[in-house]
């Protein structure tokens, strides 16, 4: 379940065979529904209090960011489309994937659209929304998350997604260079300690990136214009897969979080009671993962001790917690990747997905209680609530 790049790349084959405008134009992403448009920037940071202990030469560490953050409509005064990623991970991205057939550029075709003139007179207020971190799986990049984040963005968050370098497949920088990951038989979860080392190292990733965060120097390269850094204080932090598993383990490092999602991950690493609101967000019939066939969740279950909630979303597989789905509607993907995604529609899936995701963010954030984890819901059948 740590892994899912491969399993990322196998889909996207399909993309390419079933939705023939990527080999001569460009599939773009639909502007997010919520309240609020989004703008969107990159960083670069660098955490000059640690040596990044995969780095064959012994470098800091390095961290890449993507902010998204809300603007109100009336202030966007103009959206682009734009690259899904960059060009030296979509090269990356299609040199790994060509074993499967799939033509050079597919990757780079993919576009998302953003705001990307705000007016500056709101841009110095960004501050003012909650904060939110997002850690993706074992092996995967924060960019093939971006539209989940951006959904949450539209809603009143400012959300920064983040890379683990050396991991990733490649860590592509906002100058051109770049780093590549280590070969994935490196985190091979059969090596005694290596992912809960890497774990360890995830989370001060996390509270690297939050601290930085608060600074107004550092808000002010991701959002020129901006008049403060954000709060720092009163932080959530949700992940899938690996990365799930990094916020919950953040939660229990770091009492500036406040809140965690963990959204199809097997939980690693030393466990400490916690009473700050939870989710495990896991799947249903017919191919569960809750708490009745992972110890690992079973385990961390019993240190939360605040609010807590066990979600399973029916008829879904593991690369269903993030942009897949859309990708899936929108490219008409085929019965092949069943097994991958699951059966439930693909822009159905998502809308569920974000609805409870934001649902969480707005109680641990905003103090909003949703009815939603209440018990079974008319509106979405489609989750079973523990």
């Amino acid at each position: 379940m740590a892994s899912i790049l491969v399993s990322l790349l196998y889909y996207f084959v399909f993309i390419h065979v079933n939705y023939a405008s990527l080999a001569t134009g460009q599939l773009v992403f639909p502007v997010p529904s919520g309240q609020y448009a989004v703008a969107h920037s990159t960083l670069k940071l660098t955490d000059d209090s640690r040596v990044d202990p995969y780095d064959p030469n012994h470098g800091k560490r390095n961290v890449m960011i993507s902010l998204f953050y809300p603007i109100p409509r009336y202030a966007c005064e103009q959206t682009c489309p734009i690259p899904y990623m960059p060009t030296i991970t979509a090269t990356y991205v299609d040199a790994f994937a060509a074993q499967y057939g799939v033509p050079n550029g597919t990757f780079g075709a993919i576009r998302m659209q953003v705001c990307c003139k705000p007016s500056r007179r709101v841009v110095k207020d960004v501050g003012k929304f909650p904060l939110v971190l997002f850690s993706p799986g074992l092996g995967g990049t924060r960019l093939l998350y971006n539209v989940l984040a951006e959904s949450l963005a539209s809603a009143g968050y400012a959300v920064a997604t983040m890379d683990h370098t050396f991991e990733t497949l490649v860590v592509e920088y906002p100058d051109g260079s770049f780093t590549p990951g280590l070969n994935a038989s490196y985190w091979d979860p059969s090596i005694p300690g290596r992912l809960e080392s890497l774990l360890g190292v995830r989370v001060e990733d996390g509270r690297f990136v939050l601290s930085q965060l608060g600074r107004k120097d550092v808000v002010q390269k991701l959002a020129p214009g901006s008049a403060c850094g954000f709060n720092t204080s009163r932080v959530a932090f949700y992940g899938h897969s690996f990365g799930g598993a990094t916020a919950i383990s953040a939660l229990m490092n770091d009492t500036r979080f406040t809140g965690a999602i963990n959204m199809d991950g097997t939980q690693y690493g030393n466990q400490t009671d916690v009473k700050k609101p939870a989710l495990l967000f896991g799947r249903a019939e017919p191919s569960p993962h809750n708490r009745t066939n992972d110890a690992s969740w079973e385990g961390v279950w019993r240190h939360l001790k605040g609010w807590r909630r066990e979600l399973g979303l029916k008829n879904s597989e593991h690369l269903m917690f993030g942009d897949v789905p859309l990708f899936l509607k929108l490219s008409r993907l085929p019965i092949p990747v069943k097994p991958i995604i699951g059966s439930l529609d693909g822009e159905r899936s998502f809308e569920i997905i974000t609805t409870y995701i934001e649902a969480f963010m707005d109680y641990v954030l905003k103090g909003r209680k949703s009815e939603l984890f209440d018990g079974p819901s008319e509106k979405f059948p489609e989750m079973v609530v523990e």
